[in-house]
């Protein structure tokens, strides 16, 4: 990708934010009801990260009922991400793989998050290519992976959590949000947590039209209205029968 082409990806980013951003809350409904970032921030975030150079994607792999779909070493390796925030001039976002820092000193993909408002990040499993990828899912029942949150101190930790998936099929919608909290109480204590979150939980309501044969997006947002200064590990995703 050439210097102009980045830069114009950069300009169109900030074209979108600009259309989207309103005072107070960015992304109703508020924190404690379910808050979800807005579909035109997403779409514009994936579509200005690079995909051109995306290895190709190792494939998913199934031990039993377990289908390991990204752990950081041996599965998953073509996955590229994006990471924005809507406060552009008090707000800083990154997102990357993590040598060391995973589950048992595996490799982590690490999200870090500083200020206010909402910040978000989507880890897309086959670096956007081809535009048909995507894992079925359909198979299971939960979507399964660890998560560590590390904060400057307990007042920067993320108050609320989020995750959504996204799937490539252009005919259907995201998933449902769903509360990190509802499933870890204490997902913010700097320890790792394996999360389960039941599919169905994700398919209902919003996520109703969601395709579970094209997933190819795992995503993560808080939102708060005071700054927050934190890191998000994230291992071991996958997809279990349970």
């Amino acid at each position: 990708m050439t210097p102009n082409s980045h830069r114009s990806h950069a300009y169109a980013w900030l074209a979108v934010l600009a259309s989207v951003s309103t005072a107070g809350c960015l992304c109703p409904p508020c924190p404690g009801a379910g808050a979800a970032p807005p579909a035109a921030t997403v779409a514009a975030a994936s579509a200005a990260a690079p995909a051109a150079s995306a290895p190709a994607a190792s494939a998913p792999a199934a031990v039993g009922s377990r289908l390991v779909i990204w752990n950081g070493d041996d599965t998953g390796g073509g996955a590229q991400g994006w990471a924005s925030c809507d406060k552009t001039a008090e707000c800083k976002t990154k997102l990357g793989p993590d040598s060391g820092s995973g589950v048992n000193g595996s490799t982590a993909l690490k999200f870090h998050g500083e200020g206010p408002g909402w910040l978000g990040m989507g880890w897309n499993l086959f670096g956007w290519y081809p535009e048909t990828a995507g894992i079925d899912i359909s198979p299971y029942s939960h979507l399964t992976f660890q998560i560590r949150v590390d904060a400057k101190s307990a007042e920067a930790a993320p108050e609320y959590l989020g995750l959504a998936l996204g799937c490539s099929n252009k005919s259907a919608k995201d998933t449902a949000d769903a509360p990190i909290d509802k499933f870890v109480k204490a997902f913010a204590d700097g320890k790792w947590h394996k999360v389960e979150i039941p599919i169905s939980v994700l398919t209902k309501g919003a996520g109703a039209k969601f395709d579970l044969q094209s997933f190819w997006e795992f995503r993560l947002h808080t939102w708060t209205g005071t700054p927050k200064n934190f890191d998000i590990y994230i291992d071991d995703i996958a997809a279990e029968k349970q």
